[in-house]
């Protein structure tokens, strides 16, 4: 049988997926979903200090990420260590 083909990454998932998103966030535009173009909402967790983006209308999330004064991001690993930077 012959090998399943790899599946797409998820959107958002990756620091260079995200980065150019919260960028332009920050700057004032619209995040706008990677799916299906709606706004995504900016959801937050001040306990922990982390975000993620979420589509408005087709629910496409990122994963939690932290975000630095420097505009540096990383994302939230599963354990709840970094699992990505762009430091």
């Amino acid at each position: 049988m012959p090998d399943a083909p790899d599946a797409p990454a998820a959107p958002l998932s990756s620091i260079a997926a995200l980065k150019p998103v919260w960028e332009r966030f920050r700057d004032g535009g619209v995040a706008l979903c990677p799916v299906d173009a709606a706004p995504m909402a900016l959801a937050v967790d001040g306990s922990v200090d982390v975000y993620r983006f979420v589509c408005v209308r087709c629910g496409t999330s990122s994963p939690w990420f932290e975000a630095k004064l420097a505009g540096r991001i990383s994302i939230k690993g599963q354990s709840g260590d970094l699992g990505a930077s762009d430091e």
